[in-house]
């Protein structure tokens, strides 16, 4: 596991933590609906990274492989996006992301056990247990079941199974599809397979220059860069491991929530992001560590 791979999700972990946030903030500011956002998040960050294959000169027609692979990610991608913001629809936030995101580390350690009877290191485990507490007691407070909880929370584990999905099929590369590439045709493709979702509850846009100014940073920094850092980091980074630096995003949330809204993260919510940090750092790539953990 290469330090700099491992600093990519770090990055990624980061970047998506400022999600909820700016998406708050355009959905406030313009009306939007939440399956409305996915989409433009998705769109916006497919067609920026076109664009920039363009001026570039790079962009370039894929291979079959190349295509299957980009379909592929981009369809996971948007049913995570879908599955992420219905649970929050039926449920609440805090809810939503602890079965969503904090499941996801759990799906792929258990198809790693299907599949080659791989079990995950202790230092691992220990991590993973960390996480998932400290993430608890992060959003301890905002864990309400919402009007359909049950429905809720079985949602979100469908946003679980597929974040975990979208790690473990870009767990090997295809050759000659890098990063930029892969996330540029997947998440054009995917903000397309989003628009009759988004239809169906009304699709929305910003109509001024700040509202345009929250799409475009929510679509180019939050979700094209964020993802090209996180496919980048999966190239040496190991599933399980990743899945479990991605609970980040909810204390990279928290904290910003705190800075922009004053809210406050309270004593349990600070013990929570300690623990979380802690499993960061334990994940850490030793000197002494080989390559790769696959």
């Amino acid at each position: 596991m290469r330090p700099r791979h491992f600093l990519s999700v770090v990055l990624a972990a980061t970047l998506w933590g400022f999600g909820g946030i700016t998406g708050t903030l355009l959905g406030d500011h313009a009306g939007i609906g939440a399956l409305s956002i996915a989409m433009w998040r998705m769109l916006v960050a497919g067609v920026a990274l076109l664009a920039y294959l363009a001026v570039r000169g790079t962009l370039r027609r894929l291979s079959a492989a190349q295509w299957r692979r980009a379909l592929l990610t981009g369809a996971l991608t948007a049913a995570f996006e879908a599955c992420y913001f219905l649970g929050i629809s039926y449920s609440s936030v805090g809810l939503s992301t602890l079965i969503g995101i904090g499941s996801a580390p759990v799906f792929v350690a258990a198809y790693d056990w299907a599949t080659d009877r791989r079990r995950p290191p202790a230092t691992t485990l220990i991590a993973l247990a960390l996480a998932l507490g400290g993430l608890a007691l992060l959003l301890s407070g905002s864990l309400d079941t919402g009007r359909n909880g049950p429905l809720g929370a079985l949602i979100a584990l469908g946003a679980g199974a597929t974040f975990a999905a979208i790690t473990v099929v870009n767990r090997h590369e295809v050759p000659g599809l890098g990063p930029v590439e892969h996330t540029a045709f997947a998440f054009t493709f995917g903000g397309l397979l989003l628009v009759p979702a988004a239809a169906a509850t009304g699709i929305g846009a910003a109509s001024d220059g700040y509202g345009w100014a929250l799409t475009i940073a929510m679509g180019v920094l939050i979700t094209a860069l964020a993802y090209v850092a996180y496919l980048t980091g999966l190239r040496s980074v190991p599933p399980f491991v990743a899945t479990i630096v991605a609970l980040l995003e909810p204390l990279v949330a928290a904290i910003a929530a705190a800075l922009i809204f004053a809210e406050r993260l309270g004593p349990l919510g600070i013990v929570g992001g300690l623990l979380l940090g802690a499993a960061v750092v334990l994940l850490r790539p030793q000197r002494d560590e080989p390559e790769s953990l696959h």
